[in-house]
């Protein structure tokens, strides 16, 4: 199989594609859903450190912020989404590790492994593959 030319037409949005781009919307929505909590918790509760918790806002807006952008890049066929999309599902399933060895929050740790466990089956996809291909 060729490489594919510059001029060579965005495959359309096959059902994997659709549904990687549902995964990562949901996780950018949820991240910036965290900012938020965060922010009441800084206004409502007292705070060991106050640059800290501004400092953790910041991260978790620039996170929401980052899985936008995949977003919009992977509906644009973006190659380099493949591997940030990649880097992120890892990171979040060690995350998901960390909460399953606490006492609490099986839940959300069961969650965000399963989503990750989906978003990187996805991202090998042939026909995500397909899309996110370079194309010159």
């Amino acid at each position: 199989m060729s490489d594919p030319s510059p001029d060579t037409p965005l495959p359309p949005l096959s059902l994997p594609v659709k549904a990687l781009l549902g995964v990562v919307l949901i996780e950018a929505l949820v991240m910036l859903a965290v900012a938020g909590l965060l922010v009441v918790d800084i206004l409502t509760l007292p705070a060991l450190s106050l640059a800290s918790s501004i400092a953790l806002v910041v991260l978790a807006l620039i996170a929401s912020a980052t899985l936008f952008g995949v977003f919009t890049g992977i509906l644009r066929g973006q190659p380099w989404t493949r591997s940030i999309t990649m880097v992120w599902q890892v990171l979040q399933a060690a995350v998901a590790v960390v909460i399953l060895q606490g006492d609490m929050a099986d839940a959300i740790g069961w969650g965000l492994a399963g989503i990750s466990l989906l978003g990187l089956i996805l991202v090998f996809h042939p026909k995500v593959t397909e899309r996110l291909r370079h194309r010159g």
